[in-house]
């Protein structure tokens, strides 16, 4: 009995240890020494294995957990991969319980929850969209691409045709409706909602895509 007490004891720690293990034990040089082009294998050597991963499309996505020495808190390292390589890598502080707008969803058939329509902001030039636009689109994970979009747009206008091409990063209509639901309010040429209803593949995600723009029937 007190050997298989010490057994799962021993097994418990273990595992512990592990999970311990995947957040701490980097210096301050670990970020320096990743490189573009690593292979996999190199990573893992450098970092471990990944607290998370996902794929888009030709894209696959690590992310590690990291208590760095000299810096405070979590750091949170974001690689893409391409073909087995690494094509792309953020890191960043991990803020816990940030604060974060919540709106009801929307059903079909429904009327749309109201949210204010941002007004008195300035227009995006072409020049800032495409940087936004470049920086989601990097982001190899849909999250964190979703969290930076809602961030860089701020209460700035967007046309429909930039609603557009942002939710062009998508294949999927229901990916292309959270997109729309975080534009949707800084929309400023409402008079061509049919340019975003037509960018959609299904005729119930068009019904959503209504809803949410307020478009009575």
């Amino acid at each position: 009995m007190k050997t298989i007490k010490l057994t799962l004891a021993l097994l418990a720690f273990a595992i512990c240890m592990g999970s311990c293990a995947m957040i701490l034990g980097i210096d301050s040089n670990t970020l320096m020494k990743i490189q573009k082009g690593m292979t996999k294998e190199e990573i893992t050597s450098i970092l471990g294995q990944p607290m998370h991963r996902s794929f888009d499309h030709e894209v696959e996505g690590w992310r590690y957990e990291k208590s760095i020495s000299g810096a405070p808190g979590i750091t949170i390292i974001d690689l893409g991969f391409v073909d087995g390589k690494v094509t792309y890598m953020d890191s960043y502080e991990k803020y816990t319980n940030p604060p974060v707008a919540v709106y009801p969803s929307v059903e079909i058939g429904g009327e749309a929850p109201s949210r204010p329509h941002v007004s008195g902001g300035r227009g995006m030039n072409e020049r800032d969209f495409q940087s936004l636009y470049n920086k989601v689109k990097s982001k190899p994970f849909k999250d964190d691409q979703l969290e930076l979009l809602e961030a860089g747009i701020g209460n700035r206008g967007l046309s429909c045709k930039q609603c557009v091409r942002m939710m062009s990063i998508y294949r999927f209509d229901d990916d292309k409706l959270e997109v729309l639901k975080i534009i949707a309010p800084n929309i400023s040429d409402r008079e061509n909602y049919d340019e975003i209803i037509d960018a959609l593949d299904f005729i119930s995600s068009e019904e959503k895509a209504r809803n949410i723009l307020g478009i009575k029937k």
